[in-house]
Formats: C-alpha cells, sequence, structure tokens
C-alpha cells in the first residue's frame, strides 16, 4: 500500500512541476531588441508655430518632432527640384557637358540678409584648389564634433545618406538658383531627402566619417556639378555672405570636379587632431592657421609700403572684387583693406581701386 502511495504521489509531482515549467515557458515575456524611439508609433499629437510664418512643428506621441511647410510644396513643381533631381547619386547632372554650360550664370543669392546663414563660423583650415596631383574640391574648418551645421540658404535636400566615396554622412541642399551645397564628414545627419529646409535650419553635424583624420566640415559649392571656390561668396572667418547676387563664371569652374565620385582629399596634408571627447582642433592646427593668417598680413604689409609698385585697376562693366581678386591673384580681403572698403561695398564705374 505504501509503496503505491508513493509510486502515486511522485507521478503527481513530476505532472505538476511539468505542467508548472510549461506554463512559466509560455507566460516568459518576450524581451525585444533593443528598441528605438523611431520605431515607435508615430501620431500627430500638436502642431507649434515659429517665429518663421511658413513654417510650424509637428509633435509625435513617440516624442519626435518635424518641422511642417505646407507653404513651401507649391515648390515641387519648380524645374529645378524636378529635373535632374537623382537622389542616390552625388551627381546629378551626368548629361550635362563642360562645353555645354553658360560662359556666365547669374547667382542670384538672397533677397536680403535674412535668407542667409553661414554652414559654419571658422578658419579655413584647407582652401579650394590643387592638392598635390588632385583638387580640392571645398574648404575645410575645424570644429568640435557635434557642433551644427548649418543650411546656408532656402532649399531641398537632394542627397543625405552615407557616402561611400570617401564624404562619410553628406547631405546636399539644393537651392532654387541651380546651386548645390554640398556638406561632407557629419556625424549624424538631421534631414531626409526630399525634406525642405530654411536658411539657419540645423542639417547634420560636424564629424569625421569617410576619409578624414579628425572632426572638421567639408563644404563645396557646385553648379551643375562643376565646383568652384565658396570663398568667392562666403567669407567664413566672419560667417558673412559677400554678395546678394554673384556673376559665376564658367572660367571658375573646376572641370575635373566630376572625375569620379570619389573626393578628392588627402587629409595627410593636415593631420586634424582632436580627443575622443570631441575637443577643439589641436595646437598644432591653430599655429598652422595663425601661420597663414600672420603670412598673408605680412604680404599685405609688405604690398602698403612698396608703394612705388602699386597696381590699380579702373573699374569697368561686370568688375566684381571676386573677378578683379582671380585676374591679380590677390585675396577680396587684400583689396578691401588698400581701399578701405568692405566685400559688400558697390563698385562704381570708373571708380579707382588699388589691387596691390
Amino acid at each position: 500500500m505504501n509503496f503505491r502511495y508513493l509510486i502515486t504521489v511522485s507521478l503527481l509531482f513530476v505532472l505538476t512541476a511539468t505542467t508548472l515549467h510549461g506554463q512559466s515557458r509560455r507566460r516568459r515575456p518576450v524581451v525585444p531588441a533593443t528598441l528605438h524611439i523611431e520605431d515607435l508609433p508615430q501620431q500627430p499629437l500638436d502642431t507649434l508655430a515659429t517665429d518663421d510664418p511658413e513654417t510650424r512643428i509637428i509633435i509625435f506621441s513617440n516624442n519626435t518632432w518635424r518641422y511642417y511647410r505646407p507653404a513651401l510644396k507649391v515648390r515641387d513643381s519648380l524645374p529645378v527640384y524636378m529635373q535632374h533631381w537623382d537622389t542616390s547619386q552625388v551627381f546629378a547632372y551626368k548629361s550635362i557637358a563642360y562645353e555645354d554650360l553658360p560662359s556666365v550664370v547669374d547667382l542670384n543669392l538672397v533677397k536680403d540678409l535674412s535668407g542667409f546663414k553661414a554652414p559654419v563660423v571658422g578658419s579655413v583650415l584647407s582652401k579650394y584648389g590643387p592638392r598635390g596631383r588632385r583638387n580640392h574640391n571645398g574648404v575645410d574648418i575645424p570644429l568640435k564634433i557635434g557642433e551644427p551645421i548649418y543650411a546656408a540658404f532656402d532649399g531641398k535636400i537632394r542627397y543625405a545618406k552615407y557616402n561611400t566615396g570617401g564624404f562619410g554622412n553628406l547631405v546636399i541642399v539644393r537651392h532654387e538658383n541651380g546651386l548645390e551645397t554640398w556638406h561632407a564628414h557629419l556625424s549624424k545627419l538631421n534631414v531626409k531627402v526630399n525634406d525642405y529646409v530654411k536658411c539657419g535650419q540645423v542639417i547634420g553635424f560636424c564629424g569625421s566619417t569617410g576619409r578624414s583624420r579628425g572632426p572638421h566640415l567639408h563644404f563645396e559649392m557646385r553648379y551643375c556639378d562643376q565646383t568652384f571656390d565658396p570663398e568667392f561668396i562666403v567669407d567664413f572667418q566672419t560667417g558673412q555672405l559677400k554678395y546678394q547676387t554673384f556673376a559665376l563664371e564658367k572660367q571658375f569652374f573646376n572641370i575635373h570636379s566630376r572625375a569620379s565620385e570619389i573626393l578628392e582629399e588627402d587629409d595627410d596634408d593636415f593631420p586634424l587632431l582632436a580627443s575622443a571627447e570631441g575637443d577643439t582642433a589641436s595646437g598644432d592646427i591653430l599655429e598652422r592657421i595663425a601661420a597663414a593668417q600672420k603670412k598673408e598680413e605680412q604680404q599685405t604689409k609688405t604690398a602698403t609700403v612698396s608703394s612705388s609698385n602699386a597696381v590699380y585697376h579702373t573699374i569697368k562693366q561686370g568688375d566684381i572684387l571676386g573677378r578683379l581678386a582671380l585676374k591679380y591673384g590677390v585675396s577680396v580681403s587684400q583689396i578691401c583693406r588698400l581701399n578701405n572698403i568692405t566685400p559688400k561695398t558697390v563698385l562704381k564705374l570708373g571708380q579707382r581701386l588699388r589691387i596691390k
């Protein structure tokens, strides 16, 4: 009797334990993979007004937000946002040959100064132009990791993703006048393709992605995929726009800028060093910048003292400071200092400017 009782109790114990174990396995909560905010349900909750009457902010249920600009949607029908609109490739004008470009393009940049904000403000460490056997198609400005990068003018995002050709995280903004601004090596993007952006909107953050040896912004200006010197238009040291309308001459273009989709940049020329915490550029870089500025100041001082060798130019139709600087091989700032004018000074026909 006792033996049968023990067997019965044992079987009941085994069955109960098995049932409970099965239930515990079935009831064990499934732990999801790492949850991202963007994966949560996104339902619009409210809209907020901004200082710009064309712009509102939509607040979503997953604690995210985005700009809403219904007035800008009417611009979708503009040819500049329809023709040669490629969101997968960096070059969108492959069907337009250099020979087919006009000799001069009048770029209407802004109606007033509220239509511009410098993408960043800082010293240009590496300028546009030849770099060894290749060409550096933009300017490089060292910054801290995470510093915001701004849209220079109103426009629409044509390209926004990681580029394997060396640009790293790259944002390309096309503007209504056909100008495109390129922003490379970003640590994070703040926009997506086909977004409309306003001047001064944060489109990304400084980083060191792609072919880069330290945090900096590689900034380009292009027209029909052809590059030209961004410093013709922007004074990055002060963050000022130099012209309201700029006569972009065909001779300013670097005809090799569309040779490949690989970033034609060699950072070995200037080691952009920064700590993992994102400190500013190293003392070595700052010393290089200071040395370059001192050299330019010394050259200007020498030119000023040597008045016997002074060179003058009489303003003719179509003359602008950038064009004169290229013609005589000097900087715009040097011409301004020698004539006590600013880059925004309106030049008058017949006016005599000292160049050197």
